[in-house]
């Protein structure tokens, strides 16, 4: 298909960014992480798993930014 091309409403994703066929990986969280998850989610219109990988990944940038800093310092 042609990354034009539509998928209930959706543009289709290369392939290097599909994850539908990847295993999940289960995360767990007090009641009230998930909650608040929930509501950010809902906010933006996201699902549960989009959004946890959005902020996962913001999450992910700073700690490597942080691991270069810290590597960085130490020599």
């Amino acid at each position: 298909m042609a990354h034009t091309a539509r998928r209930r409403g959706r543009p289709e994703l290369p392939p290097e960014i599909r994850l539908v066929n990847e295993a999940p990986i289960a995360m767990r969280l007090a009641p009230d992480e998930k909650e608040r998850t929930q509501q950010y989610a809902a906010r933006e219109g996201r699902s549960l798993g989009n959004f946890a990988r959005r902020v996962y990944l913001k999450g992910l940038a700073q700690y490597e930014a942080e691991q270069t800093g810290a590597a960085t310092s130490a020599a």
